[in-house]
């Protein structure tokens, strides 16, 4: 079999369909880089099934569709044809020639054709199976191969051999193998624990569904007794009932009558009340008029009083207001002229402030100014000075500097001399040289093995340290197990709480149509309102009983609308606590006084647990009146001392019942229940979120252990750099005597430099000396001009001393004027106040002189309007004649009303005598009607219990049920039945279903369980099939191409050695594979330490080697000998044309060494940019093509 032709069209830069014919031998593909020859690889390879982009040079498999260019448009399609010869059926089909196609649109859509025929890839992948060809097969080796076999890490140098070796299908299908391990082990982990869940609740319903069966029993019997008994007790009632209504009747008839009479009464009661109501509004009337009149009378004598005091005093207070008028017009006049004059100094004052502030100022200009310009051309001399100064101190520098120089000079001289002697010591000592070096080639050696010791003890530590990371992992993955325990166990009970499961069937529908919002009021069952504490939760079921199972409701309507709906859908019966209509019960303090204090009380029901104070009276209905004991010994002390009248539950469940009745026993334990699994779901979570922690806590340590190992990867790996370098240094001792023999000859250069230094030294002491000379000058001219500088600098500071006297004198005149002007502040100030106070003062005086003015018009007023005293005597003596008659008038309304009040009294005391004969009827009438609604209420009661809970008029009981001839026997039957079923305990009518499906459920996921075991045992037969496969042919195939890769490297190298070793023999599944190779006329060494040519002609010798081990029918080289000089190139080609007599060689190549050996040279070009095309091509054009 071998490769025929290659057909393209619209792939990558092949716009054109174009087509390369092969034949069997070399063909070559040349052209120029970036031309597009490589291609011609990629689409081979894609072809063959290449299902990853990255591998065909792209990001995304619509990338290798033609793209376009300048001159065309994109193609929305690639296709290649790949034909082979199959004369030698080596493919299983019945075809001489086969051709496989491939094409893929730009919308994303693929095909594959094979001989035209539609297919699948997996049928292209099935045909090439152990053919040779194929996506892992040797069939196309491009630089990448190189670089994996080039690769410093022999553990990815693996990956060669084993695609060599044919067991990368075996690996995969073993992680598949190991996928589904790890997906089976999920899954049993998850049965067992559902099982396990499972069979925990498996016992608790089988007695939870033998206790329901009994209760059906008991039921049974109780609707039995129960109806018969309820139809004696309504036909008793109703007699009772029909009795105390005709009762009720005739007290009713008399109580109406006396009513009417009381009404009668009543009426000509009001009448007279009226009546006097009006006498009554008459005499009060009659009162204000008089007592305005006397008011009156009293208000004209008093008048008539003033008027003579008035009078009197008119003349005089007339007198006295015009005397202060008078008085006061002077003081006025006055105060306006001592104002104008104290206007007048504050004017002066002010105008004498402003000179003196003037005078201050100027003052202060001429203090500023003055000195200001002394110390500016003192500032100026002193900058210059210290000028000269660092300018006389540069050139002591320079002249130190120099002196220094010529110091040196001389040391040196005599150092050099120094040094002369001790040249020709060293040359003595050249000769021991040779002996040191015998002494470090021996030292040398010791450290060697020094650090091979080191070495060892470095792979110890990374043995440790990996035995360490593996227990680490181990106790990950059992945390792991546990996490998912948690999470399954989790599962199953948020299925529970939303299945409601535990609940009776009826309680379950009613919650779920809450859920659903079917039912609106609905609060929930009492477990979901209630927190109990782990120690109460026996007591409190044991307690509660099937009231546990009671629903909570807004009120009676919502009750009744959800029983309507329970039987509408006819989804079983529950009970309903209104909480409006819900009554708390207690038990009397002095009684909880009596045993609170004694030992084992733990105390009521009710205040034991937690719940939301709207559901106060509900929880106290139920549990209000229950006693809890620690015992039962402790129960029965109780139940003593409240003389047997309360239940009393002891915390393990056991019952004393009023009357002195005691249940308990022995309680199967359940790890289910109503009231704690909330908390346990809670408690779960927690663990889940601590497991959580625990395994990243472990994930983070398995980081660090991973950290330290590879540190002492790296250690290790430095460390045998290390020995390779004191390998390396151990040989180098030998050139030392050679060395030494150079260190003579550089001695006598050493001392002609010597010679040569003297005369440059002698030199540059004169130079120096001159200069020296030269500063010495500078130095006394700059003295100089120092001198001047300081006695202009001694002149201007006396200047400055005396401008400073005259300073001293404007500063005390300065003082002077501040003094004055501080005290024409004050003067001001004080000014001011007094105008201001003489102003306030005249403000004064005319607003009293303004008063008393108004007083004296007001007295004339006054005068003008006064009465005189005859007409004041006319007005008095009308108004007592009025007064007079007003008083007759009210004592005739008085007489009127005594006569009425007396006749309403009477009729006060007839009506107080009816109504007391009317309200001890209606107290009769009330006790007949309490008696009613008792009678009506028991009749409702046991009819609602004959609808209710027996679904059954009284009409249908009475029909069908015998009535009891003894009512007291009867009713102790009854009890003892509901006794009887009370010591049942909590029921659980859906645990009879509940039972059979969960059984059923149980006896599946056992049978699934038996399967995924036996799944389990048959994945780990196919892991160790595939590990015991995988080894002997990774075990055969390495031997073999150890074999091949010595006699391929020798004859590639022309001589020379090399060999494969496995970095761990023992572990063949994982071990890596180093190479070791001598080039002729070199010595034996790692891959890594060989010139770039060679390693990746040992590469190629390699990639030769897996050939012919296993061989394919074509192989595609892709530009492998580019690294190669051609020399290299001439042995590579000859070897590949040798071996071309057994395989098929398509060459990628630039090189004109493999150009030779080809027997069909194509070329690819770029002619049109963008657009990639092929010509047939002879040797001599090229190098012509290569250079396009």
């Amino acid at each position: 079999m071998f490769l025929k032709q290659l057909d393209t069209l619209g792939f990558k830069s092949f716009a054109e369909r174009i087509r390369v014919d092969f034949v069997p031998g070399v063909t070559a593909v040349v052209g120029p880089n970036g031309s597009g020859k490589s291609n011609i690889t990629d689409a081979i390879r894609w072809v063959l099934g290449e299902q990853s982009a990255k591998s065909l040079r792209g990001s995304k498999m619509e990338d290798i569709i033609f793209q376009g260019s300048d001159s065309r448009k994109p193609l929305n399609m690639a296709e290649v044809t790949l034909t082979l010869d199959n004369t030698d059926h080596k493919l299983p089909v019945d075809y001489h020639e086969v051709s496989v196609t491939r094409r893929v649109y730009r919308s994303g859509e693929s095909e594959f054709l094979l001989n035209k025929q539609q297919c699948r890839l997996k049928d292209i992948t099935d045909l090439f199976i152990d053919s040779g060809l194929g996506r892992e097969a040797f069939s196309i080796i491009s630089q990448g191969k190189v670089e994996e076999i080039l690769s410093s890490k022999s553990d990815d140098r693996r990956i060669i051999f084993e695609e060599a070796a044919g067991v990368l299908k075996y690996k995969n299908r073993k992680k598949q193998a190991e996928y589904k391990l790890a997906e089976t082990q999920e899954n049993l982990n998850r049965v067992e624990d559902i099982i396990y869940e499972i069979s925990s609740q498996l016992s608790p319903l089988e007695e939870q569904a033998a206790v329901a069966k009994e209760y059906l029993t008991h039921k049974e019997r109780l609707t039995e007794h129960e109806v018969g008994l309820l139809v004696k007790e309504i036909e008793l009632l109703n007699e009772q009932y029909e009795k105390t209504m005709e009762n009720l009747a005739a007290n009713q008839v008399g109580q109406e009558q006396k009513q009417q009479e009381i009404d009668e009464k009543n009426n000509v009661l009001q009448n007279k009340k009226l009546s006097m109501q009006e006498v009554d509004q008459k005499i009060q009337s009659l009162q204000d008029v008089l007592l305005e009149l006397t008011q009156s009378v009293e208000s004209l004598e008093g008048n008539k009083k003033i008027f003579h005091e008035r009078l009197h005093h008119y003349e005089e207070n007339k007198r006295n207001l015009q005397l202060q008028i008078d008085k006061l017009s002077t003081k006025i006049q006055v105060s306006e002229q001592t104002a104008v004059e104290e206007k007048d100094k504050l004017q002066f004052i002010q105008k004498s402030k402003k000179q003196n502030g003037k005078e201050i100022a100027d003052i202060h200009n001429l203090l500023e100014d003055g000195k200001m310009t002394i110390e500016e051309d003192l500032d100026s001399l002193k900058s210059d000075y210290i000028e000269l100064l660092n300018e006389q101190a540069a050139k002591r520098n320079e002249q130190n500097s120099i002196k220094q120089q010529l110091e040196r000079i001389t040391g040196k001289r005599s150092l050099q001399a120094n040094k002369w002697q001790d040249s020709l010591e060293e040359r003595d000592k050249l000769t021991k040289v040779v002996k040191q070096s015998e002494q470090n080639y021996q030292l040398m050696k010791e450290k060697l093995e020094e650090s091979q010791k080191s070495a060892s003890e470095l792979d110890r530590k990374v043995i440790v340290e990996t035995n360490l990371y593996q227990d680490m992992e181990q106790k990950y993955y059992k945390g792991l197990q546990v996490l998912e325990n948690l999470r399954s166990k989790k599962e199953l009970l948020e299925e529970l709480k939303e299945d409601f499961q535990g609940f009776y069937a009826g309680v379950k529908e009613i919650l779920k149509a809450r859920e659903n919002k079917q039912l609106t009021g609905i609060h929930g069952a009492i477990p979901e309102l209630v927190t109990i504490d782990d120690s109460l939760v026996d007591a409190m079921e044991t307690a509660l009983g099937a009231q546990a199972q009671h629903i909570v409701v807004d009120d009676e309507n919502i009750a009744r609308k959800s029983i309507e709906w329970l039987k509408r859908m006819n989804k079983g019966r529950a009970t309903f606590l209104p909480i409006t209509a819900m009554q708390s019960r207690s038990i009397p303090q002095h009684l909880i006084q009596q045993i609170s204090d004694e030992k084992g009380y733990v105390g009521i029901g009710s205040d034991l647990i937690d719940y939301d104070k709207k559901y106060e009276n509900v929880i106290k209905a139920l549990l209000g009146n229950v006693i809890i004991a620690e015992t039962l010994l402790d129960a029965n002390k109780f139940a003593a001392k409240t003389s047997r009248r309360y239940r009393i539950v002891t915390l393990e469940g056991d019952i004393v019942n009023p009357g002195g009745s005691m249940s308990g026993g022995a309680k199967k334990k359940t790890n289910q229940s109503l009231f704690t699994r909330e908390r346990e779901l809670k408690s779960i979570n927690e663990k889940c979120q601590a497991y959580q922690i625990r395994i990243s806590d472990f994930e983070t340590k398995l980081k660090e252990q991973k950290v330290i190992i590879d540190q002492a990867n790296e250690l290790q790996k430095q460390k045998n750099i290390e020995v390779e370098s004191l390998s390396t240094n151990y040989q180098k001792e030998s050139i030392q005597l050679k060395e030494a023999r150079l260190s003579l000859e550089h001695l006598n250069q050493r001392l002609s430099i010597y010679d040569q230094d003297k005369v440059q030294q002698e030199k540059d002491e004169t130079e120096l000396q001159i200069q020296a000379s030269t500063n010495d000058k500078l130095l006394k001219e700059l003295q100089q001009q120092l001198t001047v500088i300081d006695k202009k600098i001694s002149h201007l500071t006396k200047e400055h001393a005396s401008f400073e006297e005259k300073e001293e004198q404007l500063k005390n005149k300065l003082q002077t004027l501040q003094v004055k002007d501080a005290e024409l502040n004050a003067k001001l100030t004080n000014q001011r106040e007094k105008v201001t106070s003489l102003n306030d003062e005249l403000s004064n005086l005319r607003t009293e002189h303004d008063d008393a003015a108004h007083q004296l018009n007001q007295l004339e007023k006054l005068k003008r309007s006064q009465q005189t005293e005859t007409e004041i005597d006319e007005q008095i003596v009308v108004t007592k004649q009025q007064k007079s008659n007003i008083q007759e008038q009210l004592q005739t309304e008085r007489e009127q009303r005594s006569n009425l009040s007396q006749a309403i009294e009477s009729l006060d005391i007839e009506v107080k005598k009816l109504t007391e004969e009317y309200h001890q009827l209606a107290k009769q009438i009330q006790g007949l009607e309490i008696n009613q609604n008792r009678f009506g209420a028991d009749l409702d009661q046991r009819l609602e219990i004959l609808e209710s809970e027996y679904q059954m008029t009284f009409e249908k009981a009475q029909a069908n049920f015998t009535k009891p001839e003894d009512l007291e026997e009867a009713k102790k039957k009854v009890k003892l039945i509901k006794r009887s079923i009370e010591d049942l305990g909590t029921i659980n009518l859906g645990a009879i279903d509940e039972y059979d499906r969960i059984k059923e459920r149980y006896d599946f996921l056992t049978q699934q369980q038996a399967d995924l075991v036996e799944a389990k045992r048959t994945l780990y037969d196919i892991i160790a099939e595939m590990d015991e496969e995988m080894t002997k042919r990774f075990s055969s195939t390495f031997s073999q191409i150890k074999e091949e890769f010595q006699q391929v490297f020798k004859r590639l190298f022309g001589g020379g050695q090399a060999e494969l070793r496995l970095t761990d023999p023992s572990q063949l599944l994982t071990t890596g594979v180093d190479i070791i190779a001598q080039p002729p006329g070199k010595k034996l060494q790692q891959l890594g330490l060989l010139s770039g040519g060679e390693r990746a002609l040992t590469a190629i010798a390699l990639l030769f080697a897996i050939l012919r081990v296993r061989p394919v029918p074509f192989c595609v080289l892709d530009e492998v000998e580019a690294a190669l000089d051609e020399a290299n190139v001439t042995r590579f080609a000859q070897y590949l044309k040798h071996y071309s007599s057994d395989t098929q060689f398509i060459v990628i190549t630039h090189r004109k060494g493999t150009m030779e050996e080809a027997d069909v040279l194509y070329g690819v070009t770029m002619q049109e940019s963008g657009v990639s095309r092929l010509v047939s091509v002879k040797l001599e054009e090229t190098p012509e093509l290569l250079e396009a």
